[in-house]
């Protein structure tokens, strides 16, 4: 029972040791990518107001609409 104790405190050093080096890895490539890339993805994801949106009117939605319409009597 000892031995097996003993294993288990070497396995949670190395892999806390494995999971800092992981952490540090992840760090450094996205600093590289923020380096890299300072304000190109903040910027066009927002988008600009001088982008032109055309609307059709009668589209789907309307035939739909104009066809589904009745009237129900009272009986």
């Amino acid at each position: 029972m000892d031995e097996l104790q003993a294993q288990v405190d070497k396995d949670k050093e190395w892999w806390e040791k494995k999971k800092a080096t992981i952490q540090s890895e992840f760090m450094k490539e996205l600093e590289e990518e923020s380096s890299t890339k300072p304000s190109t993805t903040l910027s066009s994801s927002r988008g600009s107001d001088d982008e032109a949106v055309i609307v059709e009117s009668g589209g789907p939605t309307a035939s739909q609409q104009g066809g589904s319409k009745k009237k129900k009597g009272k009986k």
